[in-house]
C-alpha cells in the first residue's frame, strides 16, 4: 500500500510540474512580447521609427555578405560595401517579423559614397512569393549620404515583366546598388519612416479571440490604424501567444501587442548595459575556479554544489534569454566555463560509476520512446520530413553532451547527497526541462522523456544507450511534430524568432 500511495504521490507531483512549466513558458513569453510593446512605444513617443538597423558589423546583414559582386568590410561606424567589377548586387536587411511600408514608405540611409551611384530596392510580401523591384531615376551624389527614399514614387516591376503596386506589408527587403568598380559605399543606419506623425493608441483597440480564424478576421478589419494595440487572450499558452502575434504581424506589423491585462509603459530598452552580460560571465568563472580549488576537500554529501555550479551558467544563459541568433563572447565564455568545471569535476571523482555502453538491455530500454514518439506524431503531427545527414550527427553528439552533463554529472552528485533515487530522477528530469525554456511544449516533453533515461542510467549506469535514444526521438520530433504540436525546438531567445 505504501508503493502505491509513494507512485501516486510521485505522478501527481509530475501532473503539477508539467502544468508549472507551462505557465512558465507562457509568463516569460508574455513578459517578451510586454518589453517589445515598451520599447515600441518609446520609440513612437519620441519620434523615432520602429524599423532600424545600425549597420556596424557584417553579421548586421543577411547572411553577413552581399549577393553579388561586392565586399562588405566593417569600418569605424558602419559598414564599407566595394563593388568588385561595377556589376549591380544587394544588400539584405534582416526583417523580424513583417515590415509595414504602406504606413512608414521612407526608406532613409545614412553614410557615405566615394562615388555616383543607383539604389534601388527588392522586395517580398512573403519569402515564399514572387519578388518586385524598382530603381530610383536619379543617381544618388558622391558624398555624405543623408537619403530619404519614398518609395511609393519608384517604378516596381516584377521579375516576369509586369507591373507591381507600392509595398505595403513585407517580409523580405532589399537594397539594390550600382556602383563604379572598386567604388565604395559606407552605410552606417537604413530606417523606415512615416512622413507623417502616428500616433499611439491610449487604450486597447482590439481584443483577440483564442480562434485564429477568428482573429485574421478582426485583424483584416481596415479601419484599424497603423498602429493598434492589441491584446492576447487570458491564459494563452506560450505557443498561442506568439502564433497570434504573427497573425496580427502579418496584418498589422506595427501593433502594439500584450498579454491581456498589461499595459505599455513606454520604457527605454536600449540603455547601456552592455557590461552586465561581461559581470556576469566573469563572476560566474571566478566561482567555478574557487569551487574547482576545494573540491577534493568537498564531503559527498556536499558534491551537489558541484551539479548547481555546472548548471547555474547553463540556465542562466537559457532562462535569461541570453542566446539569441548569435552567441556573444560573454555566453560563450560561460558555456565553455560550464563545461571546462564539469570535467574537471568528474576528473577528481575517478574512479566513476557509470561507463559508456553496457549489453544489449542497457540499450533496449532507453528506446521504449521511441514508439511513442512515433505515436504521438501519428496522432499530432504531419509527415515527416527528415534532416539531412550532418544534422544528424551533429545532433547526436549534442545528445550526448547533453545527457553527459545531466546524469553523469548532475544525477549522481544529487545521489552521492543522500537523495531519495526517485527525487533525484525528479529533479534531474526538472532541470532538463528548463534547459529548453521558454519552449512550453518541448518542455514538458522533455521533463517526461528524461523521467524515463534517468531512470534507465540510474539502473543500468550506461550513457551512449540514452544519448542514443535522445538523439533519436529529438529528431523524429523535429521531423514530425515541429510546424503543428511544437513550434520549434529552439530555446532561450531564438524561441522568439
Amino acid at each position: 500500500m505504501h508503493r502505491w500511495l509513494a507512485g501516486a504521490g510521485f505522478a501527481l507531483l509530475v501532473i503539477l510540474l508539467l502544468c508549472g512549466l507551462r505557465l512558465l513558458a507562457a509568463r516569460i513569453v508574455a513578459l517578451h512580447l510586454h518589453g517589445v510593446a515598451d520599447r515600441r512605444l518609446a520609440l513612437i513617443e519620441h519620434g523615432q521609427p520602429p524599423w532600424h538597423w545600425q549597420l556596424r558589423q557584417r553579421h548586421d546583414i543577411v547572411a553577413g555578405h552581399a549577393f553579388g559582386a561586392a565586399d562588405v568590410q566593417a569600418v569605424d561606424g558602419g559598414l564599407r560595401i566595394t563593388s568588385r567589377d561595377g556589376t549591380p548586387f544587394e544588400v539584405g536587411l534582416p526583417v523580424h517579423g513583417m515590415l509595414d511600408l504602406e504606413h512608414w514608405p521612407l526608406l532613409s540611409l545614412h553614410g557615405r559614397a566615394d562615388a555616383p551611384f543607383r539604389l534601388g530596392v527588392v522586395w517580398r510580401p512573403r519569402l515564399d512569393q514572387p519578388a518586385c523591384f524598382g530603381w530610383q531615376d536619379a543617381p544618388v551624389a558622391a558624398g555624405p549620404l543623408q537619403l530619404a527614399l519614398d518609395l511609393r514614387l519608384l517604378r516596381w516591376q516584377a521579375a516576369d515583366g509586369g507591373g507591381c503596386a507600392a509595398p505595403a506589408r513585407i517580409e523580405l527587403l532589399r537594397l539594390q546598388l550600382a556602383l563604379p568598380a572598386h567604388a565604395s559605399l559606407q552605410l552606417d543606419d537604413v530606417a523606415v519612416r512615416s512622413d507623417t506623425p502616428l500616433p499611439a493608441p491610449a487604450r486597447p483597440t482590439l481584443q483577440l479571440p483564442s480562434d485564429p480564424a477568428a482573429a485574421i478576421r478582426q485583424l483584416a478589419d481596415p479601419a484599424l490604424p497603423a498602429i493598434p494595440w492589441i491584446v492576447l487572450p487570458a491564459g494563452a499558452s506560450a505557443e498561442a501567444q506568439l502564433a497570434l502575434r504573427k497573425l496580427a504581424w502579418l496584418q498589422r506589423p506595427g501593433a502594439l501587442i500584450l498579454p491581456h491585462g498589461d499595459i505599455p509603459t513606454a520604457v527605454d530598452g536600449t540603455g547601456g548595459r552592455a557590461w552586465l552580460p561581461w559581470a556576469g560571465a566573469i563572476g560566474y568563472l571566478l566561482a567555478l575556479a574557487a569551487l574547482a580549488s576545494r573540491s577534493r576537500r568537498l564531503p559527498p554529501e556536499r558534491r551537489w554544489l558541484e551539479a548547481a555550479a555546472s548548471l547555474a551558467g547553463p540556465l542562466w544563459l537559457i532562462v535569461g534569454m541570453q542566446i539569441g541568433l548569435r552567441l556573444g563572447v560573454p555566453s560563450l565564455l560561460v558555456f565553455v566555463g560550464a563545461i571546462v568545471f564539469a570535467l574537471h569535476a568528474e576528473r577528481q571523482r575517478r574512479p566513476a560509476d557509470w561507463r559508456w555502453s553496457g549489453g544489449w538491455r542497457a540499450w533496449l530500454m532507453p528506446f521504449a520512446m521511441l514508439p511513442l514518439a512515433l505515436l504521438l506524431i501519428a496522432i499530432c503531427g504531419d509527415r515527416l520530413a527528415m534532416p539531412p545527414r550532418g544534422h544528424l550527427l551533429m545532433y547526436m553528439s549534442w545528445a550526448l553532451l547533453q545527457q553527459w552533463l545531466m546524469l553523469a554529472v548532475v544525477m549522481r552528485r544529487l545521489e552521492g547527497s543522500r537523495m531519495p533515487g526517485a527525487f533525484a530522477v525528479l529533479l534531474t528530469a526538472l532541470v532538463f526541462a528548463l534547459m529548453h525554456t521558454p519552449n512550453g511544449a518541448l518542455m514538458q516533453l522533455c521533463l517526461l522523456a528524461e523521467l524515463w533515461w534517468a531512470w534507465c542510467f540510474q539502473r543500468s549506469r550506461t550513457l551512449l544507450p540514452v544519448a542514443a535514444a535522445h538523439a533519436a526521438c529529438a529528431l523524429l520530433v523535429e521531423a514530425g511534430l515541429v510546424g503543428g504540436m511544437l513550434r520549434s525546438l529552439e530555446v532561450s531567445a531564438r524561441f522568439f524568432l
